[in-house]
């Protein structure tokens, strides 16, 4: 596995890749390696374009002969660590920077969610960070929770709407 921002070199090994003058490449799940080397026979050099998702093929091809080894390559998964805001109005309409890793870049679907409810709107700032806009609601130490794709990573007791104020009571 490697970080959703991509950039790792990984040895693919297996047989009948050629020799050197032949059109070798790799790729990883539906994207191409952003460079790739014929080391030998045996193996190739993949440097791994970004991405998120998790049990993902690493397909080789020699000219026109390819082979695949499945579920072989997981990004990352997401990871909340830190929210710039812990509170807010039970009205909603905070915007909270959720800071983390693993959120890729931005063709990828992210998103937030507060307890259960999903931000009003997200937006990916980088692979580490994406703002909430906080739908309106109740109650404490509710969990923030971001998602890149289909991986999710979970900062627990993150957030709490400011509790109800009563101003006077009369007869």
């Amino acid at each position: 596995n490697g970080p959703a921002t991509g950039g790792s070199t990984v040895t693919v090994s297996g047989a009948g890749l050629g020799t050197s003058q032949y059109s070798q490449g790799a790729r990883v799940g539906t994207t191409a390696c952003e460079s790739s080397a014929w080391v030998s026979d045996s193996s190739l050099l993949c440097v791994v374009a970004a991405g998120v998702g998790t049990a993902k093929a690493v397909t080789v091809s020699s000219d026109m002969q390819t082979g695949m080894l499945t579920q072989a390559w997981s990004y990352n998964a997401a990871v909340a660590a830190n929210a710039s805001l812990t509170n807010g109005p039970a009205t909603g309409g905070s915007t909270v920077t959720v800071s983390g890793a693993g959120l890729g870049t931005s063709q990828y679907s992210q998103g937030a969610r507060v307890g259960t409810t999903a931000c009003e709107s997200s937006a990916w700032v980088s692979d580490s960070s994406l703002l909430c806009v906080v739908a309106a609601g109740v109650g404490t130490a509710k969990a923030v929770t971001v998602s890149s794709d289909m991986q999710t990573g979970m900062l627990t007791q993150a957030w709490s709407y400011n509790a109800a104020v009563a101003a006077n009571a009369s007869l």
